[in-house]
């Protein structure tokens, strides 16, 4: 890498985040609109004083949300500015650190580059700092017991961080999982009051609009289903006939993806496939949007983590993530149409939005394909993938 890229890399960063800023933090743009007005309500009523927001069904978070939740509300000025600036530096975090990780900075542009095509959503949402967690624990932390640890850090705040232990090399697994679990486990100690809830509010969350398993109905909607859409737990799900039956299937095609994860665990583990450098990267994204394609939540947001992800892979000189990569630039743009660009019109039923929707989590469930075809196949060849 060159001066000349470090200070192009810079100089499109800093555009492209000040303008991400301007547009969630200035009044009838998008501002209060997001969940920052909800966090800064919870902050209010009960952080401020110790307390969780138990008795609203929008609190579905791990307890290590809870400080996120917090600072900004102990900072002079506008929490809605404050939270967008904690966000912002979370972000300038997580280029350094790509940045730093790469021989080259094709992992640091697809992050600065590719984060815009969520759009500002990005800054008003708290999802960035279990990437940033992630992000560290795959691309600076050389030891397992300190990549467990942020592992485990990130899991407290939003479950998610845990496919990253995907990625755990053969022989490392104890040395990692346990840093993990006491890591989250102490988070989880600390701030217990906020778990009933959150198992609570989780267990009775339904089909979101978003996912891959709604788009069926989504379509049918189109053609006459007597569902509807309706807003619950914070977020637009579906309600009507056969929406128990979707989730069920939802449940099942998760632990179906559990099974093919631990069974190609077991063929490295007896020598049937074969163990390279390159999956310890590779993995946590494969994991990673398997969670997303099989979940029957799916907000915008949670672009950021394959994006994040995605990135990292980049900044490795031999993954096998490439086109998977390239798919998911042109899934988070397809996201930041359906929301918040033209979110209305999705909810009132959209012919042309529906379409839009029903592309992006296609394009998604062929990346998740796409992404574990690759692993499995570098995994059973003695040819070097990059070599390909």
């Amino acid at each position: 890498m060159t001066r000349r890229d470090t200070v192009a890399l810079r100089a499109v960063w800093l555009a492209t985040r000040t303008t991400m800023f301007v547009l969630a933090t200035t009044p009838g743009l998008l501002g209060y609109r997001g969940d920052v007005a909800i966090y800064h309500r919870w902050y209010d009523c009960c952080f401020a004083h110790g307390a969780f927001p138990a008795a609203d069904s929008m609190w579905q978070y791990p307890p290590g949300a809870a400080v996120v939740f917090w600072l900004p509300g102990i900072l002079p000025g506008s929490y809605l500015r404050d939270f967008a600036l904690l966000i912002l530096a979370t972000d300038l975090g997580i280029t350094l650190t790509l940045a730093r990780r790469g021989r080259t900075l094709g992992g640091a542009w697809y992050w600065v580059c590719g984060v815009p095509l969520i759009g500002p959503v990005a800054l008003t949402r708290f999802d960035l700092v279990p990437v940033a967690l992630s992000v560290a624990a795959l691309g600076l932390a050389v030891r397992p017991a300190v990549r467990g640890s942020l592992i485990g850090a990130g899991t407290a705040i939003k479950i998610w961080p845990l496919a990253v232990a995907a990625g755990t090399p053969p022989g490392q697994w104890r040395r990692t999982v346990i840093p993990a679990a006491l890591a989250a486990g102490v988070v989880f100690a600390t701030l217990m009051g906020g778990l009933p809830s959150f198992f609570g509010h989780q267990d009775a969350r339904g089909v979101e609009i978003e996912s891959v398993v709604a788009v069926p109905f989504m379509i049918w909607r189109q053609a006459g289903w007597h569902g509807n859409v309706a807003f619950h737990f914070g977020s637009q799900q579906l309600s009507g006939p056969d929406v128990g039956f979707a989730q069920d299937i939802s449940v099942a095609a998760m632990a179906l993806a559990v099974a093919l994860f631990l069974a190609w665990r077991v063929l490295i583990r007896v020598g049937r496939a074969h163990w390279r450098p390159e999956f310890a990267v590779d993995a946590p994204l494969a994991a990673t949007l398997l969670f997303l394609v099989t979940s029957s939540v799916l907000s915008p947001q949670y672009l950021l983590w394959v994006a994040g992800l995605a990135a990292v892979c980049l900044a490795a000189p031999r993954t096998t993530q490439r086109p998977v990569a390239i798919i998911l630039l042109i899934v988070a743009g397809l996201t930041q149409v359906v929301f918040p660009i033209a979110w209305k019109q999705l909810v009132h039923g959209s012919d042309l939005i529906t379409a839009v929707l029903t592309a992006r989590d296609l394009l998604l469930v062929a990346a998740a394909a796409l992404s574990c075809a690759r692993i499995f196949n570098a995994s059973r060849s003695a040819v070097d993938p990059g070599t390909r």
